[in-house]
């Protein structure tokens, strides 16, 4: 199908302003199952619109990219149009060229963690220089767009529709947030990509220590990060095992050590803190030593088991910081974008399992897979630095601020007795 619009505009002339015919023809396609050669083949045009994009196959915008600049030719440029588009250097001859204008846009909701514009735009973005992402406000933010076309009314009436504001399809198709195809429940539902996850990579602060959690088991896994003196956390880099290798403390710490020296070279550690079950399973009386006992000595740092394991405790410490904000511009945590596990595993991976996410379990029981090892981590980090008797606390105040207390606290000071 091909739309043809013309109209007029001023453009400069060399005799001077003059009125000019433009013309613009839109031709309209659908991809779906086609094949991408066959269908780009023979197309010459300026810009390409790609509608529902996250629906294409992930090489149509770079086969649709590599047909622009195609229209106009060159040769049939006047001279004087040329020195308004500009020109550029030919790398292979170094002759200089006019440039041509070439863009592909495109347009999609949020789709699941799976998709390839999740991978462009939060995990592999320095792979991709060429892309530019740009998120548009929730629906129901005071700074929500096209407010004549769609009311904050059409979009609660939607969420309501999608079965509330948590709800997988509400986040994407109204709040405009990546979520999770259902698998089973999400653990940090207060995670938000847009809020938590840094711009750009972060990097240590060299006056400030840093912070470890480990995690044993048959995954390894290590966390980093640091507390700014305002009480952000800022989660900074992740160790992972490979899951192809067996990997015992030696080879665990060879890996942490690496990052180490790579990022964190002449800067003091403040603390570490790992699964307490990481120091079973060892005979003492012969010498041998545990887990986390091995790594503390390779890395020279001590590590101490946490005070409990319990899974709820290790929650509530991870989720202070994801469920609240320092001041109105700045969240409690800020997670490096280079933190490909942990992220995935915020927005879908690290979840119950589907027993336990149908209520058939007594207990909370994780889906353990290649992205729960390193949410341990950060959970014994967060867990071990702000102890037991503070997290405890914190669940207790049920989000009121330090100088509330329950109504039940304050009673008045009286002699009566009934009796």
């Amino acid at each position: 199908m091909k739309h043809i619009l013309e109209w007029d505009v001023v453009r400069r002339w060399p005799d001077g302003p003059r009125k000019t015919l433009v013309r613009l023809e839109m031709e309209f396609g659908a991809i779906g199952n086609e094949n991408l050669d066959s269908f780009f083949k023979g197309y010459e045009i300026s810009m390409g619109w790609l509608n529902e994009c996250d629906l294409v196959h992930e090489d149509a915008p770079g086969r649709l990219y590599g047909r622009t600049a195609r229209f106009p030719p060159r040769a049939e440029i006047a001279e004087w149009e040329a020195e308004r588009l500009g020109f550029e250097t030919d790398e292979e001859t170094g002759q200089q060229i006019i440039r041509l204008p070439r863009i592909i846009m495109g347009d999609f909701n949020p789709p699941d963690e799976s998709n390839w514009t999740f991978k462009r735009e939060i995990e592999e973005p320095e792979k991709w220089p060429g892309y530019k992402f740009f998120a548009q406000p929730s629906g129901l933010s005071p700074q929500a767009e096209n407010r004549r076309g769609k009311t904050r009314a059409d979009y609660e009436e939607e969420e309501r529709g999608f079965g509330g504001p948590k709800a997988a399809d509400a986040r994407r198709n109204v709040h405009g947030e990546y979520a999770a195809k259902k698998v089973g429940t999400v653990v940090y539902s207060s995670f938000a990509l847009h809020k938590h996850r840094a711009d750009t990579k972060l990097e240590p602060v060299r006056s400030l220590p840093f912070y470890m959690g480990f995690d044993a088991g048959g995954r390894p896994a290590c966390a980093i990060g640091q507390f700014m003196p305002t009480g952000q956390f800022r989660a900074l880099r992740e160790i992972i095992s490979d899951p192809d290798i067996i990997t015992g403390p030696r080879r665990h710490s060879e890996a942490v050590m690496e990052v180490l020296l790579r990022d964190f070279a002449g800067m003091r550690c403040g603390g570490a803190w790992g699964d307490p079950s990481a120091w079973d399973g060892a005979d003492k009386q012969r010498g041998e030593l545990a887990h986390m006992e091995t790594v503390s000595l390779a890395l020279q740092i001590p590590i101490y088991p946490t005070e409990t394991n319990d899974f709820k405790s290790r929650f509530e410490a991870v989720d202070f910081y994801l469920n609240g904000d320092i001041d109105a511009n700045t969240p409690r945590s800020l997670w490096c974008p280079s933190l490909k596990y942990t992220i995935r595993g915020f927005v879908s991976q690290y979840h119950l399992t589907k027993n336990s996410s149908l209520g058939k379990t007594d207990s909370n029981e994780i889906d353990k897979n290649e992205y729960s090892h390193i949410q341990d981590a950060w959970q014994y980090l967060l867990y071990g630095y702000r102890g037991r008797a503070t997290v405890k606390k914190d669940a207790a105040q049920m989000g009121r601020p330090a100088n509330v207390v329950p109504i039940r606290s304050i009673t008045v000071k009286s002699d009566f007795s009934v009796f």
